[in-house]
Formats: C-alpha cells, structure tokens, sequence
C-alpha cells in the first residue's frame, strides 16, 4: 500500500497483536496532509515504542453549519459557542441565540470546540454530553482546568442525566434532552444574567468567629461581597430574604447540624438555595459524604492547604476571571492548583502489562495526589478489588483498564467486574491500541464507563479520570 510516495508495512504476530509502520518520504508536500503527532504515555528516558503507539490524526473535518465564526469583530460583541454533533440542534440554538443578540460560533466535536474556545474566548457555551470524540463533561472539565477559559459560564445539556457531575464540574445549569424553544430561551436567558453580573455574593456560615472572619477575608475582592451568619437560623433568615452566588458551609452550628440545614432548604421553597461548598474541620465516613453530596457541589476538610482549595472552588462557581483577582488570591489558586483536588488521596488501579505505560501513568497520576495501585492482567484486577473490598481504607475508587493482556484480557475482567453487585458502580475506563469504532461499542458492553484509544493524550486522560471519579 502506498501513502503519498511512502509505504505502510504491516507486521502481525500471534498473541502479540499488529504492528503498523508508516514512513513517509522526507519530502512530502505538508500542504497535502498536515499530520499532528499524538504524544506517546512512554517516558523520553526510556526505550522508544514501538510503531504501533505511534498515530497521526486527521485534520478536522469541514463546517457542516453556517456561523458567525467569520464576522467582523468589535469590542461589544457577545460570542455564544454551541457545542452539538446534531446538526438540527444547533441550528435551532444557534438562531435563537442570534435572536438574542449573540454571534453565535458551532462546533460538532469536542477537539474542535477546544480550539475554538480558546481562539475566539466565547462569552459563553451551550454544551452536548454525546460528542463523537469524547465525552462533553470531558470538554466541561477541560475548560475549567484551563485558567483562560475557566470562567466562561457553560449550561449543559444531555439526553442522560449528568446533572450532578455537571455541577459538580462548574457548569452553570443543566437541562435534559428533549429541549423545548421556551427551555432554550430560559438557558440562554441564564447565561445572559450571568453574563450581566457585577457583584458576586457570597454567604459565610461558619460558628466560630475566628475561623468566620478569616474566610470573609479570604473570599472577599472588588467584586466579591460576603456575608456571615453563626448559626442555622441567621443563615434560614438570610436565605429567606436574600440570594446568594455561593455558601460555604460548616458542619457544626450551635442550633443545628449542617445536614440537616441542607435537607431544610432541599424541601422548603421558602429559601433560596444557592451551590453550596461544606468547608469543616470533621473528618467524614463514607456514609456521610455520600449523604453531604446530594446538596453540596464540593466537600473540603479544614487543614494546612485548605484555604488555597477553598479560594479555587469559589472562584470556580462565580467563574471569576483569574487575572483579575488579587495577585495574593491569584497566587493561592496557582497554588491550590498544582495538585488536583478532586484526586488527591484518591486511589486508582491500573491495570496494565507495559511496564513503560505503567511508569508513565504513574507519574501522571501520583503527583496529582492520586495512590496508585498495578495490576499486570485481567485476574490480578480481579484479585485486587477482592482484597480492597475487604478494607474499607483500601477501597478502589477508579479502575484504567488495559484491553490487549495476557491471562485475562481487559474485556473479560470488566465483565467478571460488573457481575459482582457491589462493584457495579466502580468506574472502569478502557485503553485499548486501536480506535475503531467497534473497540469502543465493546468496551462499552463489556461494562467499560467510558474508553480511550492509545497513544493517551494526558489532558484528555485526566479529564476522563476527573469526570467519572466518584464525586
């Protein structure tokens, strides 16, 4: 077969999989294909993979839909990005939003969306959950991973029910699939008062006065107004009164607990009830996290870097722009930042035979604040969740699941995994070689949370482990 005046040789060996070796003569025309080179998980200290973990993607394809990406510029204009592989939909979106007075911008896929977020910085996004390439929480994740496009507000919607993971992610709202126009124009109404707002506000409600005033102190900026209540029923009154952006919140008040000041508001309309962030000093069981978030989009314990965490989830949920906080506040974020909060202390199974994609997934993972643990087939996995499962300290919370191994192959152990009812909620994400369409439907039946083809993009893989890790 040739490629342009090169040649793909294929070399196949039984139990061994397919290698594939393209070369390309050195003066190809770049004009004629524009590849970009997909970086391989293997370390540059350690020996060179073999072609196979070598791919070259495709350029993006073609505008399927009329937009505004090409007109003229201005200093007032208000950018809305839909991002929709139903042609039909974002048609439907893209016109309302221009009714609305947005120039509206459509991208059909998550790689595509990525790129123009950042070229042309959106005012705001209309988000899909089922893109062809990844998944949108992924894009969800990745833009408020990103410091430039963190505080664009995003509505996401979905024919599943992602709302908790959507929230919990940054999102600003979340409406299911089918969509009327009159839902339409209430998302898009949201994202314009949102769009409108000057003045963040911010309920503190915390018992102990030292601890009340050190988070005002914190949390307040030229466009941040906090309020403080000690006590279950100020922080009732307030909510009677007044709304909120954000509250955060400790466990232990003099009138009440914590929780049930969140199951209060949860059953009567008489309160608002904005995104709540429990900051306490109590360590918590798994039965009362579990319990915790049902109301609350973040749990953080008290401690030496808790204030850092803190300061980045508010400034997350008011989608703050970062540059134009305090340098003292930009540096806490930065600093909150270099590890992932959502997997510190988080422990993760790998399940993989390639001693140098171990090595690497391992130092991906492990200075993210993640404990990893390696299984090198398929009843090794088995045989470690069954020794996790007996120690509650030792439990699995994520399982990156290798498909090509030997003695058990990743597909046969993620069945053997679902048939045991107490891990049919463990998330597993697939990593198999190849990314045909096929692969990933049967990682998908075989009871795969989600999958990715190999060579591994680390930003797509953290966001990946970040979306489906229990929350």
């Amino acid at each position: 077969m040739r490629l342009l005046g090169g040649s793909i040789i294929l070399n196949s060996e039984p139990g061994r999989g397919s290698t594939f070796t393209v070369k390309l003569p050195a003066g190809y025309d770049p004009a004629r294909v524009a590849p970009r080179e997909v970086a391989t998980l293997v370390p540059a200290s350690h020996p060179a993979p073999p072609a196979a973990a070598s791919r070259t993607e495709v350029a993006p394809a073609a505008r399927t839909i009329d937009d505004d990406r090409d007109a003229p510029a201005s200093d007032g204009r208000r950018i809305l990005l839909v991002i929709e592989d139903d042609n039909t939909f974002a048609s439907i979106v893209r016109d309302l939003s221009r009714e609305m007075g947005f120039q509206s911008i459509v991208a059909g896929t998550a790689e595509e969306a990525l790129r123009l977020a950042k070229d042309y910085m959106p005012s705001a996004i209309v988000l899909d959950v089922g893109l062809p390439d990844q998944s949108g929480l992924a894009v969800l994740d990745r833009l408020k991973q990103d410091v430039r496009t963190r505080h664009i507000p995003i509505h996401v919607v979905s024919a599943g029910d992602h709302t908790e993971s959507a929230y919990s992610l940054g999102a600003v709202g979340f409406a299911n699939k089918p969509v009327t126009r009159e839902q339409l124009v209430e998302v898009l109404q949201k994202l314009e008062t949102k769009l409108a707002q000057r003045m963040h506000r911010v309920l503190v409600v915390e018992d102990d006065p030292v601890q009340r005033e050190a988070v005002a102190r914190l949390l307040g900026s030229g466009d941040v107004e906090t309020v403080t209540a000690s006590t279950a029923a100020e922080c009732l009154a307030l909510l009677e009164q007044q709304t909120f952006d954000c509250m955060v919140l400790d466990l232990s008040l003099p009138d009440a607990s914590g929780y049930s000041l969140l199951e209060t508001l949860s059953q009567e309309g008489a309160y608002s009830f904005p995104p709540v962030i429990v900051y306490t000093g109590r360590e918590l069981s798994p039965v009362d996290e579990e319990k915790l978030r049902k109301y609350s989009r973040s749990i953080i314990i008290k401690g030496a870097k808790s204030p850092e965490r803190l300061l980045d989830e508010v400034s997350l949920f008011l989608h703050q722009v970062i540059s134009d906080l305090p340098d003292e506040q930009q540096k806490m974020i930065r600093k909150a930042r270099h590890r992932d909060a959502l997997l510190e202390g988080r422990r993760i199974l790998v399940v993989e035979d390639d001693v140098r994609n171990v090595y690497a997934l391992t130092n991906i993972l492990e200075p993210r604040g993640a404990s990893i643990r390696i299984a090198r087939n398929g009843q090794e996995a088995l045989d470690a969740l069954t020794s996790a499962a007996a120690s509650p300290d030792d439990r699995i919370d994520l399982v990156l699941m290798d498909v090509m191994m030997p003695v058990m192959d990743g597909l046969t152990a993620t069945r053997e995994i679902r048939r045991n009812p107490a891990l049919r909620k463990l998330p597993i994400i697939a990593l198999t070689a190849k990314a045909m369409p096929d692969d990933q439907q049967r990682c998908i039946e075989a009871g795969a949370n989600d999958y990715m083809a190999k060579p591994l993009d680390v930003e797509k893989l953290l966001s990946l482990v970040r979306v489906w890790m229990p929350k």
